[in-house]
């Protein structure tokens, strides 16, 4: 089997060949209720297994399974800024430009946060990001979006696995530690947009600035 690190190497022109698709959407997002974390990645693992990758890109495949669960649990353990949506606005998750979820993340157009949908949706330069309750940024893209150097910081939750990626104005990083995902949060950054983390989800991250 092909291993990780080289599979990865070979993603960018792998990306290179796939054709993107992009597609519109107008969304929003509620504050979400506090459940057990363990419990909730748990489901969702579940939910997402299922799709098997080819033989070189199988570890991948499974990396990126569960950065899915990690980015569904995040709607549900962090409280976005008070707005007016009702139960029929959909929750928007946003792919910025490359995406290596393949078709993960249309799983979780089957589940709800707070009785409300899921929604996926990509988006690239220089599309508009309203609506975007989550912003997700590869680290194979070579070109980042201007809201994350953005003094006042919409309230897009913006993730991303890339390296240095709070430093760079991110608020979640999904760092890739052996063969495990942790999570680093930039609380300030974070906050400055008006988010509110769980206690839970800070409990279990890695790092906290």
């Amino acid at each position: 089997m092909v291993s990780v690190s080289a599979a990865r190497r070979l993603l960018p022109a792998w990306a290179w060949l796939r054709t993107a698709t992009f597609r519109a959407s107008r969304a929003g997002h509620a504050p979400a209720r506090p459940r057990p974390l363990a419990a909730c990645l748990a489901a969702a693992l579940l939910l997402l297994s299922g799709l098997a990758g080819s033989l070189a890109f199988a570890e991948i495949s499974r990396e990126y399974r569960i950065k899915a669960a990690y980015l569904y649990n995040l709607l549900r353990f962090i409280n976005w800024p008070p707005v007016e949506q009702s139960e029929e606005t959909p929750v928007t998750i946003c792919i910025y430009g490359y995406n290596p979820f393949e078709r993960y993340l249309e799983k979780l157009e089957t589940r709800k946060v707070d009785d409300r949908p899921i929604k996926i949706r990509y988006v690239g330069e220089p599309d508009p990001l309203d609506g975007c309750a989550m912003l997700f940024i590869s680290q194979y893209n070579t070109t980042e979006p201007a809201l994350l150097s953005a003094e006042s910081p919409p309230p897009i939750l913006t993730v991303s696995d890339g390296d240095n990626f709070l430093r760079r104005g991110g608020m979640v990083a999904l760092a890739n530690v052996g063969n495990n995902i942790q999570l680093d949060i930039n609380l300030t950054r974070g906050r400055a947009a008006g988010f509110q983390f769980s206690a839970n989800l800070l409990e279990v991250a890695r790092t906290v600035r």
